[in-house]
């Protein structure tokens, strides 16, 4: 186990992936969305998706400290993370294991990567202003390490 430290886009991104997945925080996530579709109604649908990402964290650690009955869940993703994390170079998930490139390399069995599955509203081009909701499949060979 390793501690190495990610930019702060690698963190902010990972960040808003986990706020974007977790079940509890879909509410916050809706009726923001609405304050900033509110705040300047003749926006495409792009913009408010942009300026949702780009405005969301602040507003989310406002909302979720101010609530005295918030949940320990949304406390903890509320105050944000950390940039320095913990790096390992094998992985336990489901009883399968994954391990980084390097640990791979040094492997006989084969290692062909990871495929995630995530639901993610897409542009098909930089001009088109209605995004679809759609299933984005993200595969890395190399996991770092």
């Amino acid at each position: 186990m390793n501690i190495v430290s990610k930019s702060r886009s690698e963190v902010l991104q990972a960040h808003l992936y986990i706020l974007n997945n977790t079940d509890e925080v879909i509410p916050y996530i809706e009726s923001h969305k609405s304050i900033v579709k509110a705040n300047d109604p003749r926006q495409a649908e792009k913009w408010v998706l942009m300026e949702h990402n780009r405005t969301f964290m602040p507003w989310f650690k406002d909302e979720v400290f101010k609530d005295s009955t918030a949940s320990g869940t949304l406390t903890w993703l509320a105050a944000g993370l950390k940039f320095d994390v913990i790096s390992c170079t094998t992985y336990k998930v489901k009883n399968c294991i994954f391990y980084t490139k390097s640990m791979d390399e040094k492997s006989t069995v084969q290692n062909s990567g990871v495929t995630l599955e995530a639901e993610s509203m897409q542009f098909w081009t930089s001009k088109d202003t209605n995004p679809v909701l759609g299933i984005l499949w993200v595969y890395r060979r190399d996991m770092g390490g």
